[in-house]
């Protein structure tokens, strides 16, 4: 890799100093990367950061920025001012995406994250062998920043005056997708708990179907080279398409448009079929759950997560009951009645649930998740400030403690029912 001209990695108020370069160690997991001080216009250093150019296990870990700020400069979102100029440069070598990770107690990483634009992907466990592991680390925070998706040459998260304005709308756009983050009380993270169910033994063949954008595969290369055969399929050629960005450069991997009602393969050709938080969507599901057994082997399992009835919906409505508030949640497939549909084709079904809430400390927050649900319509018909007013009055000791239903099926084996109810 060529590395570029750094000269023009300043603005007003900080200036990236370029102290070296490393050339790329594949044998390490190592890409290329540069090394720089972050000084003051005066030539004051004030800290370190670095930009490494790829992709890998190790990265998706380690993050392909980092950063420090010195004790005394801290306060100023320097670090946020870096990982701009950073970017920048990242976009010059064409770079889809960048990860930046933080450990789950740094509250001021995350809002650096956050205030740049980055989506939370996952709270993901440190491998054994990774250097952080043996620097005592055991957790990262894994946040992914499209570069495509800011406009170049204008505002986006080069600008970070436009940040700070935007903050209310762009930003807390991010802040909705990342609630659960920022508010779960359970750290291990939905899409961690729902691999550490899956039991993958090495040379299984493996159908996932409605993989969406495929983050839930990201971090995960040693169950995927673990599988002799992996498929990741979506209904939608779009989010398909997302998905092979999301793991652009990850070996192992087929991408296959797939309607579960008509399943493209032979019979018995799976170890393992998954079809997470989706199934609630499909119309003839038990179409879709018998062409599910036909493609497993005999001895195959079938991993399905989903919600429950009770969950973040129905509390949320219950504070507008005397404003006549009435949603319906979709209840095609829930953690309710999922295992009595599941049985209609498959003998054995399991049923686990993710112990998990939210603690709202910033009713705002909640304020934009409700008006970024495609559902609630009536009540994304109430004034913003009526629905905060609400929220803020149901709060015990500045926290709104909302529950959540979450969990997943494990089927197997074949059952000689008659037919959905």
């Amino acid at each position: 890799m060529e590395f570029l001209p750094v000269d023009d990695l300043c603005s007003d108020e900080i200036i990236l100093r370029l102290e070296k370069t490393c050339e790329a160690q594949s044998e390490k997991q190592w890409v290329p990367a540069y090394y720089f001080s972050i000084c003051l216009p005066d030539g004051t250093g004030i800290g370190h950061c670095d930009l490494r150019i790829g992709h890998n296990d190790r990265l998706y870990i380690g993050g392909n920025i980092g950063y420090g700020i010195d004790e005394a400069y801290r306060g100023h979102h320097y670090a946020l001012k870096a990982c701009e100029l950073l970017i920048r440069l990242a976009r010059k070598h064409h770079l889809e995406y960048v990860i930046i990770t933080c450990a789950p107690d740094n509250k001021a990483s995350q809002r650096t994250c956050e205030l740049a634009g980055g989506r939370y992907i996952e709270t993901a466990a440190v491998p054994e062998w990774h250097n952080m592991y043996e620097e005592g680390m055991r957790q990262v925070m894994v946040y992914r920043f499209d570069l495509e998706d800011a406009p170049k040459g204008k505002a986006g998260i080069s600008d970070v005056d436009t940040v700070r304005k935007q903050y209310g709308t762009a930003s807390r756009l991010n802040t909705r997708i990342s609630i659960h983050s920022k508010y779960s009380t359970n750290k291990q993270g939905f899409g961690n708990w729902i691999t550490s169910h899956y039991r993958l033994r090495k040379g299984m063949a493996v159908l996932e179907l409605g993989c969406g954008t495929g983050e839930m595969w990201l971090g995960k290369g040693e169950i995927i080279g673990g599988c002799s055969r992996l498929i990741l399929s979506d209904f939608s050629e779009g989010m398909l398409n997302k998905a092979k960005e999301t793991l652009c450069g990850q070996e192992g991997i087929e991408f296959r448009i797939v309607d579960i009602r008509d399943i493209p393969f032979a019979d018995h050709e799976f170890d393992a079929v998954i079809a997470n938080m989706m199934l609630y969507h499909v119309t003839d599901l038990e179409k879709g759950l018998r062409e599910v057994r036909r493609v497993m082997k005999d001895d195959g399992t079938f991993y399905c997560a989903t919600y429950g009835e009770n969950g973040m919906m129905k509390y949320i409505c219950g504070l507008f009951e005397d404003r006549h508030i009435r949603e319906t949640v979709n209840d095609a497939f829930t953690l309710q009645n999922g295992e009595r549909k599941l049985k209609t084709v498959f003998s054995d079904v399991e049923r686990f649930l993710y112990e998990d809430s939210l603690e709202v400390t910033d009713a705002g927050d909640m304020v934009d998740y409700i008006y970024s649900l495609q559902g609630m319509t009536e009540l994304r018909k109430l004034p913003e400030s009526e629905i905060r007013s609400v929220l803020e009055k149901n709060m015990r000791d500045g926290v709104l403690r909302v529950p959540k239903e979450y969990g997943m099926f494990i089927a197997g084996g074949f059952s000689t029912g008659t037919g959905l109810p």
